[in-house]
């Protein structure tokens, strides 16, 4: 897998908007490679995830019912802020990768997966980690997407 090679700005929240989450991964896997401690928020199941994108030496959590380790149910946002924010506040400059959003808005209401990512990026401003947001713009209604827009610090 080539690599995109990506100025990322610590302490920043970035909404890539994309119809599948390649290009965040590259943007991720570019970070892990310089050194950075990597955690994934995603809908892909975990094995495949390692395989698609050569994921290594990353945290990994599944969003599934489905009873597992790794896994966090999309609804339980106050456990996955819990973890999240205990994986920033140990590992200062860390990225976040999350491309399960849509998942997560499916299963609880927007409203409420907007206020768990204005928590997360004041989280990630305060630490200088970096949340990258992978986003399929199709999926979401247009001022929802713009009020998701609103809350990083850049949209690709």
């Amino acid at each position: 897998m080539q690599l995109e090679s990506f100025a990322l700005e610590k302490g920043c929240t970035y909404v890539i908007k994309e119809k599948i989450p390649n290009r965040a991964y590259r943007i991720f896997s570019d970070a892990i490679s310089q050194g950075a401690r990597g955690l994934i928020v995603t809908r892909i199941y975990p094995p495949k995830l390692k395989s698609k994108y050569e994921i290594r030496d990353s945290v990994i959590y599944w969003l599934t019912n489905v009873r597992m380790d790794i896994a966090i149910r999309p609804k339980d946002l106050e456990e996955l802020s819990f973890k999240l924010e205990k994986f920033i506040l140990a590992n200062e400059g860390a990225i976040i990768i999350i491309d399960g959003l849509e998942y997560m808005i499916t299963n609880n209401d927007f409203t409420t997966v907007l206020k768990f990512v204005q928590s997360l990026r004041d989280q990630v401003a305060i630490k200088n980690a970096i949340l990258l947001i992978s986003i399929n713009p199709l999926t979401v209604e247009p001022h929802n997407l713009k009020l998701l827009e609103e809350e990083a610090d850049y949209v690709i």
